[in-house]
């Protein structure tokens, strides 16, 4: 049997330039998005929440704290959505170790298409999460 223990994040991925934050299917596309970040000399690491409630944020901070930058990734909206609660608790808790804002990725505010080759269209991609990081940190 495999379990998940509740309210224990886990850092899938070291690095030391930025914190990407993510869970669920969006941990998938992130690490992806590490791997290219990697090819440009940028090493993210990776925490996959696992759990929401409970929530460890003691590992995001951690991490923050090294790297001094984070963005958060969620499959959906931003608006409404649950990074908007990880990524104020990080500014909360984390304020002095920021190098900048804290970022979030999520996706676009429009009804989720029904379509499958439109689906792709709608989430967050790799190729997005490379290109908000470089936008919003400049790396």
């Amino acid at each position: 049997n495999y379990t998940v223990p509740f309210g224990q994040a886990a850092v899938i991925r070291p690095g030391d330039d930025i914190t990407l934050v993510s869970y669920s299917r969006m941990v998938h596309v992130t690490m992806e998005a590490a791997r290219t970040l990697s090819e440009l000399g940028i090493e993210a690491e990776v925490i996959d929440l696992r759990t929401l409630r409970p929530l460890d944020i003691e590992t995001v901070i951690e991490s923050v704290q090294k790297t001094g930058r984070a963005t958060v990734v969620e499959e959906t909206w931003k608006t409404g959505g649950f990074a908007g609660e990880v990524a104020s608790t990080i500014q909360e808790m984390a304020f002095d170790h920021l190098d900048g804002p804290v970022g979030r990725v999520g996706g676009v505010e429009t009804p989720t298409p029904y379509a499958f080759n439109l689906e792709p269209n709608a989430i967050p991609s790799s190729g997005r999460i490379v290109e908000y990081v470089q936008m919003l940190y400049g790396l």
